[in-house]
């Protein structure tokens, strides 16, 4: 059910507001619990991730990936199409819809109710909707997410990754800033679909989370693109012109593109939450002080997903969301990020979990790095995906420390070693368990046994 309150009163149990994966989860969790709950966003379902993220960037990587197998195809008699952007944009557009009308469904069919509207808290037990309603609770879930950071200002032809999906058509070129994640993935997509992209990082390398091998070898790649990439730079100025837009770095360098970028951060969705007046405190970068069990300074009221600031990623959003929502129940909940794998959908894909080498030699930990290219696997050669790396970390006692992969369907596999690190699985077991072949994730057991130096191939 879903309605625009006017004036009145709405007492519930439970209050959640934001209705991406931490809010729909926390709200879903409680309704089933028994509770009263209802779900606050003025916007459509499912938050950043679904219509503003997450959902709309891999529609667009997913049509990336069907150019590079086209593209591929041709040595194999097959001929590439031509990108048709209208197309899809169509099916980016549907598939939101699609998954929105679905979770609206799964709301009703829970007893969830969603009311639109901006919230501002006005009390420790009551939310002041923009509508005129007066929402009063026992409990409060707060999962407003995070915003992008606009670094430039707000100017004809400049994009945020928010606004980058209501591009009408695609550009002939792009300056991207920031080269993390997101930034990452939306060159990618542009790089495939024709356009002369320029990437700038003012870190010194790009995705700077990942183990160094990892990035380099996705810099490799993106070269082969035909991304222009600069890092440890700084953006003096940006301008929209007639035409385009203009960037000047620092050292005087100018790069002129249709379109800019920016992608270098984002921030809390904090501001204008009223959190002072519900006793809700917030750590010197505006997100929600949180402990283990996902509550706040405030008793009963608790903080999920991008606005608590743990991990910006949609899945461990979803997770806390339901780990707040298991502590309003009584049923106990602590949340555990050390085994949250982290995927990046570029190309290739990559993905992490565990420690990098880099932390490791930081810390004095005595380990072994095993590796295994993704060109020496039947299945690379087969499909014409022969660029990647998998690298598993080993510790004294054949303890996994970390996995690292850029690799086909990396996104997909790296679940395997997170839950082998979660259940203490250790190496020589992983050595031990017998992989599908011809697949990309038997490189993970190849990598731990070139650690552990067992041949096993």
């Amino acid at each position: 059910m879903q309605r625009i309150m006017t004036e009145s009163l709405i007492v519930c149990d439970v209050a959640v507001v934001g209705a991406g994966p931490a809010g729909y989860a926390a709200a879903l969790t409680t309704a089933a619990g028994g509770l009263k709950t209802v779900l606050i966003d003025k916007g459509g379902a499912g938050g950043t991730c679904l219509n503003r993220g997450c959902v709309p960037a891999k529609t667009w990587l997913a049509a990336a990936q069907i150019v590079k197998t086209l593209e591929w195809g041709k040595k194999i008699g097959l001929s590439p199409a031509v990108p048709d952007y209208a197309l899809l944009k169509a099916h980016q557009r549907d598939v939101v819809q699609l998954v929105q009308k679905g979770l609206v469904g799964v709301f009703k069919k829970k007893g969830v109710e969603l009311l639109r509207g901006s919230a501002t808290f006005i009390s420790p037990a009551e939310i002041a909707l923009d509508t005129g309603a007066t929402v009063r609770f026992k409990k409060a879930v707060v999962a407003t997410g995070t915003r992008p950071v606009e670094i430039f200002g707000a100017a004809e032809r400049f994009y945020t990754s928010d606004t980058v999906f209501d591009l009408d058509k695609l550009p002939s070129s792009a300056a991207i800033v920031g080269a993390g994640a997101i930034g990452l993935e939306l060159t990618v997509f542009f790089a495939r679909m024709g356009c002369a992209v320029t990437l700038f990082e003012a870190l010194p390398d790009i995705l700077p989370a990942a183990d160094g091998e990892i990035r380099q070898l996705l810099r490799r790649e993106l070269k082969k693109l035909g991304v222009d990439i600069h890092t440890g730079v700084k953006i003096a100025e940006a301008k929209s012109e007639a035409g385009g837009c203009r960037i000047a770095l620092d050292d005087g360098k100018t790069f002129a593109a249709e379109m800019l970028l920016a992608a270098a951060g984002r921030k809390p969705a904090t501001d204008a939450l009223g959190l002072d007046k519900a006793g809700v405190r917030l750590n010197i970068r505006g997100f929600i002080e949180t402990d283990a069990t996902m509550g706040t300074s405030r008793e009963g009221i608790y903080a999920a997903g991008d606005v608590a600031g743990r991990s910006l990623l949609a899945y461990t959003a979803h997770h806390e969301g339901v780990a707040a929502a298991r502590n309003i129940l009584g049923h106990g909940a602590h949340v555990d990020h050390r085994f949250v794998p982290y995927i990046v959908f570029g190309d290739p894909e990559s993905a992490w979990v565990g420690h990098t080498e880099e932390q490791l030699k930081q810390s004095g930990t005595h380990y072994k790095a095993g590796r295994y290219h993704v060109r020496a696997l039947a299945r690379a050669q087969a499909s014409g995906e022969i660029a990647g790396l998998v690298k598993v970390l080993v510790g004294e006692d054949k303890s996994i420390l970390g996995v690292h992969m850029a690799a086909p369907h990396a996104t997909e596999i790296i679940h395997a070693a997170a839950v082998a690190m979660a259940a203490g699985v250790k190496a020589d077991a992983l050595c031990d368990l017998p992989f599908g072949h011809p697949t990309f994730s038997e490189a993970i057991s190849l990598a731990a046994a070139d650690a552990l130096g067992i041949s096993i191939y």
